[in-house]
């Protein structure tokens, strides 16, 4: 057997696992991106990020709550159906409409900051299954070194599903989406902890 011939057999094998691997990693996206997510516990106040309306995370929110994990209901961005809702079946509702930064990192920040200043320890956390693995960097990373515990808890959509994510359009836009903003989060948040040295 020639040295050349070798060299192509190994390089197909090669080529082979990596395609298998890829393929593995795609199939399995779904379910990696979702896999943060946790049973709920009972906990000093549930929080629901903003999203679209239509997304079930205000009704799972509202739900624990009734279900008694939590007295305190925290929305935010919701529509006004959402909190005349809230309103209605929560006694102890508040909504953050002055949460200048829109995106999950800073919703983090400010739920932070708002938990220690009001003497709060522990928070569910509400979204989609897609984005708990980038909740999960990010929640981690915004309350390392403090004593606040959260718990983040998936919506359970209709859209979605783990094992065959890329079948519905809304669920593999959410995929890729999710993909590359969790890269970005990486990326970027990263670098800022390692220059302020964390």
């Amino acid at each position: 057997m020639s040295r050349l011939f070798r060299l192509g057999r190994l390089a197909l094998v090669v080529v082979l696992c990596l395609a298998a691997f890829f393929l593995a990693l795609f199939l399995a996206g779904g379910a990696l991106l979702a896999i943060p997510s946790e049973p709920p516990r009972r906990v000093d106040v549930v929080v629901v990020l903003g999203g679209s309306a239509d997304s079930g995370r205000y009704e799972r929110g509202r739900d624990l709550v009734q279900s008694g994990y939590s007295d305190r209901l925290v929305l935010i961005g919701a529509s006004r159906d959402q909190l005349q809702d809230a309103r209605e079946k929560i006694s102890n509702v508040s909504v953050w409409s002055d949460v200048l930064v829109r995106n999950s990192w800073g919703e983090a920040q400010v739920t932070r900051n708002r938990m220690e200043a009001a003497g709060l320890r522990s928070v569910i956390v509400v979204s989609d299954p897609p984005h708990m693995l980038r909740l999960k960097y990010t929640w981690g990373s915004i309350f390392r070194g403090t004593n606040l515990e959260y718990v983040l808890v998936a919506t359970a959509p209709q859209w979605w599903s783990d094992s065959r994510w890329w079948q519905d359009e809304r669920a593999a836009n959410f995929v890729r989406s999710e993909t590359v903003k969790l890269g970005y989060y990486v990326a970027k948040y990263r670098f800022n902890f390692l220059r302020e040295g964390d």
